[in-house]
């Protein structure tokens, strides 16, 4: 078995509620997981969370005697869905025959095969880039699965405007005002949405920003590059508000934030 562990950035995995996303590359698995069962192939991939499990089962493929499976185990939070919307996805079994499914099946084979030549650095690269698919992907289930209702049509929005700011990060002139028009949506009725989902427009747009700021500021490529302009390039123009934003977010000044995660001392 191939467990690949996405912390992005060194959010640490103890007490926090996981994720995990199973990818079977050879044989089959099979499960009870809380109120439901699945069985996942090599042509599928299905999450859950490993505190629901009761039972597992491992098959060999027909006419083999190996089992093999690539794990991906992500932190709850770092997602950006709601837990009504991640429980409509965990324990239910994705088809990986084409789509952004496919796609992120593939991603975490390939990294199961060069996981040996793979340096520290890329680390927090690959992650951010496992997240957005992984993200992706459950978008996609959630809306696929969706029932013709007001309250559903109100959550496939959501992840709608949701998956547009993540693509738009680095616009500076990205305001709520700009997403509700994006949207052709009430400026009212956005704030509606995200503060049923327990948020801010603002909260999550900063909070996303964020991520991907820390992220770069672990990466030793990116050493030279002052914390200014990588801040700037997500979005973010006064200096100082970024810096406030930061350490409050995560306990500790961009400065120093680099300097422990790229300082080889």
């Amino acid at each position: 078995m191939h467990a690949l562990r996405l912390d992005a950035c060194s959010i640490p995995l103890a007490g926090q509620e996981v994720v995990q996303v199973v990818v079977p590359l050879r044989g089959a698995v099979r499960a009870v997981w809380h109120d439901r069962g699945f069985a996942a192939s090599c042509d599928d991939l299905v999450a859950h969370d490993l505190s629901r499990v009761h039972e597992v089962e491992f098959q060999a493929a027909d006419g083999q005697d190996t089992f093999e499976m690539a794990t991906v185990e992500i932190p709850r939070p770092l997602l950006p869905f709601s837990d009504r919307q991640l429980d409509d996805v965990l324990g239910v079994v994705q088809q990986a025959s084409g789509g952004v499914p496919s796609l992120l099946k593939g991603f975490v084979r390939d990294l199961t095969l060069e996981k040996q030549s793979l340096r520290p650095a890329d680390g927090a690269r690959l992650g951010m880039v496992a997240l957005d698919l992984i993200s992706a992907s459950f978008a996609a289930a959630i809306e696929e699965r969706a029932e013709p209702s007001p309250e559903s049509h109100r959550n496939v929005l959501t992840l709608r405007i949701q998956t547009f700011i993540q693509q738009n990060l680095r616009d500076p002139e990205l305001t709520p005002r700009k997403i509700a028009a994006a949207h052709h949506i009430s400026l009212s009725y956005l704030y509606q949405l995200f503060q049923a989902q327990g948020a801010t427009v603002a909260g999550w747009l900063r909070v996303h920003r964020l991520r991907r700021i820390r992220r770069d500021l672990a990466d030793p490529a990116l050493t030279s590059r002052p914390i200014h302009e990588i801040a700037s390039r997500w979005g973010f123009v006064r200096a100082a508000d970024f810096s406030r934003a930061f350490r409050h977010a995560y306990g500790v000044t961009p400065s120093d934030f680099r300097k422990a995660m790229t300082d080889p001392d």
